[in-house]
């Protein structure tokens, strides 16, 4: 029953993430809600799980955005792997701890999505990369908290 409550929030997440609402754009740029549920099930579930559902987030990004052919899922499943490795090296049970994991994940999630959009042959302008890496970056860690909640409450 969980599974099918974790696919039905990669939807969910997936939909809000394409049709997020003007209003709640800063600078034009809108927060991962798919990575920070990918982060979120590395810390609530096992790691079979957080990997599957990683994977499936990453796979729901790359059919609904046009980026580079299936970087998104590459990614959230070396994601999902390094956090779960990193959390059992270090104690993620305070909150600042998860969301500095969530900001280092976001910051070279979208490092390496500009990267690949700028090795495509997508011209992009400094100013635009930086705003793509610190502003959605920041954004996502500051939205991690809800996605937290919500995680925390599937899985238990």
């Amino acid at each position: 029953m969980k599974k099918l409550f974790f696919s039905l929030t990669i939807i969910i997440l997936a939909t809000l993430g394409l049709n997020w609402p003007n209003f709640l754009n800063f600078f034009y740029c809108k927060p991962d809600l798919l990575l920070i549920f990918m982060v979120a099930l590395v810390f609530y579930t096992d790691f079979k799980t957080a990997l599957l559902f990683g994977i499936l987030a990453g796979l729901a990004k790359d059919v609904f955005l046009p980026q580079t052919l299936a970087i998104n899922t590459i990614c959230f499943s070396i994601w999902s792997y390094l956090i779960y490795r990193l959390s059992r090296q270090i104690s993620t049970e305070e909150d600042y701890v998860r969301w500095a994991i969530v900001l280092v994940a976001a910051l070279l999630n979208n490092f390496i999505i500009g990267l690949a959009s700028v090795a495509t042959g997508n011209i992009m302008p400094p100013g635009i990369f930086l705003r793509n890496l610190i502003i959605v970056s920041v954004y996502t860690t500051a939205l991690s908290p809800l996605i937290f909640k919500l995680t925390k409450k599937i899985a238990s």
